[in-house]
């Protein structure tokens, strides 16, 4: 994490997987270089003012990193917009990005939604299922209102993360998943952190980078008159 924080472009964990090892070194060589040409100008990110080309260019920043980037702001701020304009500048743009609002999924599907099923795993398991991080595979996985996850659960992502494998409900074997973490919510996440309903390993393996979406309140000016 002190290494992400400090501008690495990822990290690997030993002992090294050569396999992973080149799909790593892969996904570096399609960065850009910011030297020879400049990111195009995105007309979905509206403002001029100070903040939001202040953002504009966090945004161009953190595209070229790997790092998990936790992006707070209010309801309606667009802090889905600015996790895709991250991914779509990035060296994942060829890969898929998947969204999900993680308030919005029945507990006791949670973890076969993100991370598939087995057929005959539980009942109305008639197929096999891929989960949403292989459906991410080699792209982001937007985790919207990720302080809506339960306990349980949390505690299953930080494993995901951590050892960037998932084990599908019913499955016997873990399975490698290569895919970037980003994450938003309207509430406090370090509140709820204090207050016992976010898991703390799990915030700061969320929270590598903090990215701000200012509200239209603190940017007047982009107001037109």
């Amino acid at each position: 994490i002190q290494a992400l924080k400090a501008g690495a472009f990822d990290f690997l964990t030993k002992p090294v997987d050569l396999g992973r090892l080149r799909e790593l070194v892969a996904t570096a060589l399609r960065l850009r270089n910011p030297e020879a040409e400049e990111a195009p100008v995105d007309n979905r990110l509206l403002g001029e003012s100070p903040p939001m080309r202040a953002l504009r260019n966090q945004i161009g920043k953190l595209a070229r990193s790997q790092a998990p980037v936790y992006i707070s702001g209010e309801s309606g701020s667009g802090k889905e917009l600015v996790a895709r304009l991250i991914h779509e500048q990035g060296p994942r743009i060829e890969r898929p990005f998947v969204p999900v609002n993680c308030g919005a999924i029945p507990s006791e599907l949670m973890e076969s939604e993100f991370f598939g099923h087995k057929k005959g795993s539980f009942t109305g398991a008639i197929e096999d299922k891929q989960g949403l991080f292989q459906a991410a595979s080699g792209g982001t996985l937007f985790l919207d209102e990720v302080a809506d996850l339960p306990m349980a659960m949390q505690v299953k992502l930080l494993r995901a993360i951590q050892e960037k494998a998932v084990r599908a409900v019913g499955g016997q074997q873990e399975v490698a998943v290569d895919v970037r973490i980003l994450c938003a919510t309207h509430k406090d996440l370090a509140a709820e952190v204090g207050a016992g309903r976010f898991r703390q390993d799990l915030y700061y393996r969320l929270n590598v980078i903090e990215l701000r979406v200012p509200p239209l309140r603190e940017r007047r000016e982009d107001i037109p008159l």
